[in-house]
């Protein structure tokens, strides 16, 4: 078999099979080859495409924000492009997130491109499952709040990445008093649905900025950050202290608990993540040793 031969042979059994998607659209944008594979996952038969421009498979704002600036680009530098993007189309139910390469076909006669391949790969599961596991990573399942792990990694980030050490912050670290009575004498699924509802209404009582955690068993904490204001910690404290005094409700029990804070200031009284932590930890339980003795 000749070597073009079996070149054509290798490729048109890739094109025919792939489940990657394949196309070739000339200088007008115009498809004169679409794979099975292309032409399916888009909706239509191969013969229906042959003939028409992308501007017609995607929706107007995928192609106008992303189709035809990525082709424009391929052909304007005559190199290679490959990004990856979520899409919309024209006949697709719901959005999908492609690997996408341009690969500009130049003349060897004028050095010029006269057309553009198109390989697409469609990772739309591959990304959602990516999501749900970043998201179940750094949530605590029973809350449906960040947990301990997702706030060390912001603190982190705040005191040595990408934050600047200009940038204050604070620590609000709440443990709630008389929970160990909770689950002693409702069980711990009554204390499990507790701890829930303690969840929503911390919520209601940061700012859209600030982040609220459960660092642990019925402890939470809540960072404060930027802090432009430090009287922004003492009201937010007073808030909280008020909202978990009121009763809880679950399923006809009443529940009552308190709630002992303490704080810590970033950079005025530490720098290291630990010792912040450690700080509002220790000033807890001076709040709440001082409530047993009073």
């Amino acid at each position: 078999m000749e070597k073009n031969a079996f070149y054509k042979e290798v490729f048109s059994t890739v094109l025919g099979y792939s489940l990657d998607l394949f196309a070739y659209i000339d200088i007008n944008y115009r498809y004169q080859y679409v794979s099975n594979s292309y032409a399916h996952f888009y909706g239509f038969s191969s013969d229906e495409l042959i003939g028409r421009t992308p501007d017609q498979v995607f929706d107007s704002t995928t192609y106008q924000a992303v189709i035809n600036p990525y082709l424009n680009k391929c052909v304007k530098e005559k190199k290679p492009v490959n990004f990856e993007t979520w899409i919309t189309a024209t006949k697709l139910q719901e959005p999908h997130f492609l690997y996408m390469s341009y690969l500009p076909h130049i003349s060897r006669e004028t050095g010029e491109v006269v057309g553009v391949i198109v390989i697409a790969k469609d990772v739309t599961e591959f990304k959602r499952a990516e999501g749900i596991l970043s998201t179940s990573a750094n949530t605590d399942p029973l809350t449906d709040i960040p947990n301990r792990l997702f706030l060390e990694r912001k603190l982190d980030s705040l005191t040595k990445g990408t934050g600047r050490s200009t940038d204050k912050f604070a620590l609000l670290f709440c443990d709630l008093d008389g929970f160990k009575q909770v689950n002693d004498s409702h069980g711990h699924a009554v204390g499990d649905k507790v701890l829930y509802q303690v969840a929503k209404r911390l919520r209601k009582h940061i700012r859209s900025e600030d982040i609220i955690a459960r660092y642990g068993g019925d402890e939470f904490i809540i960072l404060v950050s930027p802090l432009v204001d430090i009287s922004v910690v003492s009201i937010i404290k007073e808030k909280i202290d008020r909202s978990i005094s009121q009763p809880f409700d679950v399923s006809g029990i009443k529940i009552n608990i308190g709630v002992s804070i303490g704080t810590s200031i970033y950079p005025d009284e530490a720098t290291d993540v630990l010792e912040l932590i450690n700080q509002a930890d220790r000033r807890m339980y001076q709040n709440k040793n001082n409530k047993s003795v009073g």
